[in-house]
């Protein structure tokens, strides 16, 4: 099969892939206003981690579960359970549009975390796009520092952490392979959110502190069948996204597939306006276009240099 078919399959599975987050982080804001994030976490991690052992036996592959990197796996599940627990949170309190117009800031982040941890060197053309993506990030926040929106860094914050991950996953890749790494990720995520329940079970708040922080120090429980089916839902978007965007760049060239990850602003907007009314004002398109703009060089601005950090991982 030629390179162009492989990338026309590739660029179809990222569509699918994003397509399917999109849906995911609906539920998730949908069901966030009456159900703990830990639990949607929970059950997330649950069906993704069996999922993927049922989809690497079909394979037949090896199971895979030990890592040559213990401390670094921890540091990169403990940043990315933190980083997506704010990012989740933040969709009970952002516009959908926002919340993942703000996250694809994590290019950025990864070019940063590559010259400081894998040595990169940034010429002034990749330091000017991460510039123009952080303008835009500025635009869309639309910061009012008299009364300053704190939810707003969430998405920031979790592409943050996302990012260094990601040169976390690229330092360790040469002896645990993706699937054990996503394995990892479900593994301490499951552990985490149960450390996190005990430690709100056992734990008195505030009524003021409960109203604000609903979706975090809410008991687990499940409030009817509709919020039941879309925490089902949750965890089979997530690991079927995963399993896109994986065999996506795997298949094919993560230069001529990459860009293809923003269709989910796409959604978000399509989604936020039909279903809550949501749209971006003025400011907030000018940043997203600068965001996409700048990551899109970005993108196409590695793939010339030859440098995969940034490039040869899927955003989610």
């Amino acid at each position: 099969m030629t390179e162009n078919n492989q990338n026309i399959k590739a660029i179809i599975l990222v569509l699918l892939g994003m397509t399917v987050f999109a849906l995911q982080d609906t539920l998730i804001k949908i069901i966030s206003e009456t159900t703990s994030i830990y639990l949607i976490y929970f059950i997330r991690c649950i069906i993704g981690f069996f999922v993927i052992l049922i989809y690497l036996k079909y394979k037949k592959r090896k199971i895979i579960i030990k890592t040559y990197y213990p401390i670094l796996t921890i540091l990169r599940s403990f940043a990315f359970f933190f980083g997506f627990s704010l990012y989740y949170f933040s969709l009970s309190k952002l516009s959908l549009p926002v919340a993942v117009t703000l996250f694809f800031v994590s290019p950025f982040f990864t070019s940063i975390f590559s010259m400081f941890i894998m040595k990169e060197k940034i010429g002034l053309r990749r330091w000017i796009a991460i510039i123009v993506g952080f303008v835009g990030v500025f635009l869309v926040m639309d910061p009012d520092f008299s009364n300053f929106n704190i939810y707003s860094a969430f998405p920031v914050i979790c592409a943050f952490c996302y990012s260094f991950t990601i040169i976390i996953q690229k330092k360790t890749a040469d002896k645990d392979n993706v699937f054990s790494q996503i394995i990892h990720i479900y593994i301490s995520a499951f552990i985490f959110a149960i450390i996190i329940k005990v430690f709100i079970h056992y734990n008195t708040f505030s009524p003021e502190i409960m109203m604000e922080y609903k979706s975090l120090l809410a008991e687990w429980k499940i409030e009817n069948l509709n919020v039941f089916l879309m925490l089902i839902g949750v965890g089979f978007t997530g690991v079927i996204g995963f399993l896109c965007l994986f065999s996506a760049y795997n298949m094919g060239s993560p230069p001529s597939i990459a860009p293809f990850e923003y269709i989910i602003i796409i959604w978000a907007l399509i989604i936020g306006w039909l279903l809550w009314g949501d749209t971006l004002n003025l400011k907030g398109s000018i940043g997203l276009v600068l965001i996409v703009s700048a990551g899109i060089y970005t993108f196409v601005r590695e793939s010339k240099l030859n440098k995969q950090i940034s490039i040869d991982k899927p955003l989610r």
